[in-house]
């Protein structure tokens, strides 16, 4: 996928069902990534996986948020997305994004879609019948950017890893090599600390 291209999974016309949609391949991939970083076969994992005990959608994001070196503004993004998640899946009445931020459950929510995607004007240069469109356009860009976060977050997972990998095989072969160099010589160093004490002692016997 090139980097200029929208990642997002649906665009389903039926608004809650294009937010769940969207937040399930968000999920798997946030399940990938952990699974890479843990070092475990995601899909068949107690944790991960598909079966009742497995993690809530919550959950799997709120590890991603416990990952250090991840940017704050990024953490933010995913929150935002995982409370427009909850909402639309729990809440019967919240079936637009207009609902969503008309709602009094969701002001935070919209307080930060505000500020990510709106200038001071807001919405008030947009043609009310054009207001839903303009949400779910920015619900995409979201979406875009949570997906963003979490494929970084893999590649800097598979950076550190490999990085780790060199530096462990470097010193492998640095030790080899310092063994072939050195430590036959430290045979000759043995002996010749051996013959010392040895012509010490007699010398000492001599003068007894």
């Amino acid at each position: 996928m090139s980097e200029d291209k929208l990642k997002i999974a649906s665009t389903a016309k039926d608004v809650r069902l294009c937010v769940i949609e969207n937040s399930i391949f968000v999920e798997e991939l946030a399940s990938h990534v952990l699974g890479n970083i843990l070092n475990i076969d995601w899909k068949n994992s107690k944790s991960f996986g598909y079966g009742s005990t497995c993690l809530s959608f919550n959950q799997k994001l709120q590890l991603i948020q416990d990952i250090k070196g991840v940017d704050k503004e990024d953490l933010k993004a995913i929150n935002c997305l995982a409370q427009m998640r909850n909402k639309f899946a729990h809440v019967s009445h919240i079936n637009s994004f207009e609902k969503l931020f008309s709602d009094a459950a969701g002001k935070e929510i919209r307080n930060y879609f505000f500020k990510r995607f709106f200038d001071d004007m807001g919405i008030s240069d947009v043609h009310p019948s054009k207001v839903e469109l303009v949400y779910r356009l920015c619900f995409y860009l979201l979406v875009h950017e949570v997906i963003g976060v979490l494929l970084k977050i893999n590649d800097q997972h598979l950076y550190n890893q490999g990085y780790e990998e060199g530096f462990r095989e470097t010193k492998d072969k640095l030790l080899d090599a310092f063994s072939k160099a050195i430590l036959p010589n430290m045979n000759i160093l043995k002996t010749l600390e051996e013959t010392k004490k040895k012509l010490m002692a007699q010398k000492n016997s001599t003068l007894s």
